[in-house]
């Protein structure tokens, strides 16, 4: 017996439960209905019915709404904060901008040369340009018409002969003195055997600068100043190699060294043309 009531009075209390439950879900619902029909009191039918459509919320929906609404995405802790980059500023800067200048390399006159560069510069000073057959012709002429051994100039072929004879071997001597000045001991010392002009602006100082050069030269190693020793010994050598076709009377130490100052003299002449009209 006793069982059997405290069932009946579980089961009248789960009742009591869900009475006041349902209660409690529909109140708002018939509340949000009444307040919608004193509304819609004055309205047309489709204003009625369009109205009547829209269900009021209940406790559940008010619950859960906020929580079924997109939350913000959190950031991380300790994370930087995106800055925004700068807007380019339009007509700020200037259109062009000057481009670095660039370090200045050493002129390709001055670079130093290699030996086979060094020959070729012999080659040709001494048959592929005019000066060296210009020259030899001069000198061919100058040099038999200052000869007055042996009774010469009887005739006007005599005289081209003769001064076709001064002229080969004002080539062979000039073509030697390149061979040592401009290759051999150039090659040997290490030195420029080239003219190089220079920047002076009156005519004494290029004169001047001219001549000088013909006992400074520059040196490959270091580009500074040095004694013309490649020069001074190639044309040195020349004269004395120039002993063997000469006339049996003029091969003498005299006339070595007075070929040698001859040499020395008509280099410096070129060298004054060099400065003046161009080129090394």
């Amino acid at each position: 017996m006793t069982v059997i009531v405290r069932r009946s009075t579980s089961s009248i209390y789960f009742a009591l439960l869900l009475l006041a439950l349902s209660v409690t879900l529909t109140a708002p619902r018939a509340a949000a209905a009444d307040g919608t029909e004193d509304q819609n009191k004055g309205m047309t039918n489709s204003a009625k019915q369009a109205a009547t459509t829209v269900a009021a919320p209940g406790i559940a929906y008010a619950a859960f709404s906020q929580a079924m609404q997109p939350q913000p995405e959190a950031r991380p802790v300790g994370t930087l904060a995106r800055v925004a980059a700068p807007k380019a500023v339009v007509g700020k800067m200037p259109t062009t901008m000057p481009l670095p200048t660039p370090p200045r390399q050493p002129a390709v006159s001055t670079a130093p040369l290699t030996p086979g560069e060094k020959f070729h510069i012999f080659v040709k000073k001494s048959f592929l340009s005019y000066s060296p057959w210009a020259l030899s012709i001069f000198g061919g002429i100058v040099g038999e018409a200052t000869d007055k051994d042996h009774g010469r100039h009887m005739t006007a072929g005599d005289f081209i002969a003769d001064a076709g004879t001064h002229m080969a071997r004002s080539m062979a001597f000039r073509a030697t003195a390149n061979f040592f000045e401009k290759f051999a001991f150039a090659t040997i010392l290490r030195q420029d055997p080239r003219y190089h002009r220079s920047d002076k602006k009156s005519v004494g100082g290029k004169i001047a600068y001219a001549v000088s050069r013909v006992f400074i030269t520059q040196g490959d190693r270091c580009g500074c100043d040095q004694v013309n020793a490649s020069f001074l010994m190639g044309g040195l050598t020349a004269s004395g190699i120039a002993q063997n076709w000469r006339r049996e009377e003029d091969r003498t130490i005299q006339k070595v060294f007075t070929s040698w100052a001859s040499h020395i003299g008509i280099r410096a002449f070129t060298n004054i043309l060099s400065e003046f009209i161009g080129g090394q």
